[in-house]
């Protein structure tokens, strides 16, 4: 029997190298919340797990009040998050004196929360973040992976939808969560169905948890939640220890099998293991019982209780869960949620490393509609056929770069004429073009180019529906525009394991993977999640911001870059744009070169496009 020093050893290795705990974000679309006494307001839900509220259509954040069942107007807190008032909110009504209207939550006040949520690993990790690499320039992943997919049902609540259901969402030949991986690799990552043995290939389990498990088989709801515990992440962590643990057990599985490298742990490249729960989903649910979608992990040195053996003395590094049922996105009734987004999403962090792409820190959205990290993950198709997260939006540029799934075409404008070509799937080229600075270092700052349709027959057809969910149609002739994406892979603590902070914003400061939008600023407060306006197209937008940041520190002014971009074609998917060297003089002096720039629409499977 290995011992428990080398355990514990062993899990502090593999504490600093992944990340401790993310959350999808909410849904983000407007829903009408209920007083006790019948009346009813309007209100989209913000944040994430780490912070939520809602925000009314005169920009008040409310708060539910558990002792009266009230949505009151909500108050700054000392510890610079939100407390409910005393005074419930209607449309029309005075406010209290403090209430906060058009909330973003300080840097200072998420990072903290986001520190309590790692755990005590992440505290004693700091030598090791300063030792990491501090750029995030590549983690190839490739490969198989096993998988288990369990469905956890309750005492007191029972799932809605079947085991097909899911099986069909998580393991289909079309359109879903392994499909969607396959897809975006090009072939090269692989979930499969985990391998126990005697008991078989396990693709999804069913369990029903009995008197004898945790909480005497019901649901733990608010057990999981740190705000019944005033915040104490330490209270929660061990109660999902505790439950986590108890449903290992009810499965009656052999778990420890995958400690392939037998050092004591099961990482998250030897095992993937998610939890479908009956229930509500708090991110996008007001109703109880509720889990928020999250991954987390095992902490090293605060004993047993905070640890989950999955089999004797083997230890579970990762795993991620999430409720099944959402009111909010058909009124008045329960309906199951399509699990291939938020499942997409947790798998980005647990097998890719992948950071979230929506703002961390809450002052903006991210890449919104346009990456599935960010709130691409509650994407669906048009036409109202499809609920969110049924079909999330193409991975974005820059991660299937960091994957290693994609290799940009690298453009440098010079005194000679190059014509970048970029292909489709179809013939092994694939739609990204890297654009870099002729003045400054492009190590590792840099523009990414490629073409997104919101309209399209593939997975970016989720964009679209997610659009029309937030009341902007596309038009059906609009056929794709260029996302410019501004990389700076200096940003952030370098690696998921130092920190979920790439596209943390900070004051005076940037993030590390921003689109430049053709209709604002998409750091702006009240951005939103982007549109096909934001995309750049004949006639739309008037001059893309290439200006790099340059440097690490964010007290250093922006500076001029030497790429100006210009004369975009009209929608389509192939796009063309003139790239040319501008003088130094920051974009008015003559021309050393233009280059046509031929774009492809962004890493569409093969298998969607339409037919010629």
């Amino acid at each position: 029997m290995k011992s428990l020093k080398r355990i514990l050893t062993a899990l502090f290795i593999a504490a600093v190298t992944t990340a401790a705990a993310y959350a999808g974000p909410s849904l983000q679309s407007r829903s009408t919340l209920t007083q006790p006494d019948g009346g009813s307001f309007a209100a989209v839900k913000r944040g994430d797990e780490f912070m939520h509220w809602y925000e009314t259509s005169d920009k008040y954040a409310v708060l539910k009040n558990d002792a009266t069942g009230c949505w009151v107007f909500a108050l700054a807190s000392a510890s610079g998050g939100l407390a409910p008032s005393s005074v419930p909110y209607s449309e029309g009504a005075s406010a209290p004196d403090g209430a906060v209207k058009n909330f973003i939550p300080a840097k200072e006040t998420v990072n903290k929360l986001r520190e309590k949520y790692a755990g005590p690993a992440s505290s004693r990790t700091s030598s090791a973040k300063a030792a990491a690499a501090k750029t995030w320039t590549s983690n190839p992943v490739s490969g198989e992976r096993d998988a288990v997919f369990i469905r956890v049902n309750f005492q007191d609540i029972k799932f809605k939808s079947t085991a097909g259901d899911s099986r069909a969402q998580i393991w289909g030949a079309e359109h879903s969560v392994r499909r969607y991986y396959l897809d975006q690799s090009h072939g090269e990552l692989s979930i499969v169905s985990a391998d126990f043995g005697a008991a078989g290939r396990k693709d999804i389990v069913e369990i029903t948890m009995t008197s004898a498990d945790y909480n005497e088989g019901k649901h733990p709801d608010r057990l999981l939640s740190d705000e019944t515990y005033g915040g104490d992440y330490y209270k929660s962590h061990k109660n999902e220890v505790a439950f986590v643990t108890s449903v290992l057990k009810r499965t009656g599985l052999d778990f420890g099998r995958f400690d392939k490298n037998g050092d004591g742990i099961i990482a998250a490249d030897e095992l993937v293991v998610y939890l479908l729960f009956a229930g509500y989903e708090k991110s996008a649910s007001d109703k109880t019982p509720s889990v928020w979608m999250h991954a987390w992990e095992s902490w090293d040195g605060e004993g047993a209780e905070h640890i989950v053996y999955a089999s004797n003395d083997i230890i579970l590094g990762h795993w991620s869960y999430g409720g099944e049922l959402s009111e909010l996105m058909v009124q008045s009734r329960d309906v199951s949620l399509p699990v291939v987004g938020g499942i997409v999403h947790e798998l980005g962090h647990q097998i890719c490393s992948l950071p979230d792409l929506y703002d961390v820190a809450g002052a903006n959205s991210g890449l919104g509609v346009f990456s599935v990290m960010a709130g691409g993950s509650w994407g669906c198709r048009s036409g109202g056929v499809e609920l969110p997260g049924a079909t999330p939006p193409n991975l974005d540029a820059w991660s299937r770069k960091y994957l290693g799934w994609d290799a940009p075409e690298a453009l440098t404008p010079t005194g000679t004429s190059v014509s970048l070509i970029c292909g489709t799937p179809r013939n092994g080229n694939f739609p990204i073009a890297r654009l870099n600075s002729p003045y400054l270092d492009s190590a590792y700052e840099y523009i990414l180019a490629e073409v997104r349709n919101p309209n399209a027959a593939d997975w970016d057809g989720g964009i679209g529906g997610r659009l029309e969910s937030r009341g902007v149609d596309v038009p059906a002739s609009f056929k794709g525009g260029v996302l410019l994406q501004h990389i700076d892979e200096r940003s952030g603590s370098g690696s998921l394991g130092g920190g979920n902070d790439f596209n943390a914003y900070t004051e005076q400061g940037h993030q590390g993977n921003m689109a430049i939008w053709a209709d604002g600023d998409p750091r702006a407060e009240e951005a939103g999640q982007g549109s096909y306006l934001s995309l750049w197209y004949a006639g739309n937008g008037m001059k893309p911001d290439t200006y790099f940041y340059g440097t690490r520190d964010v007290a250093v002014a922006k500076q001029f870059s030497g790429i100006e971009l210009s004369a975009f074609s009209p929608s389509g998917e192939v796009a063309s744009v003139a790239v040319t060297q501008a003088g130094t003089g920051g974009g008015g002096g003559c021309a050393a070169a233009v280059f046509p720039l031929l774009l492809l629409v962004g890493a569409l499977p093969f298998i969607f496009r339409k037919k010629k």
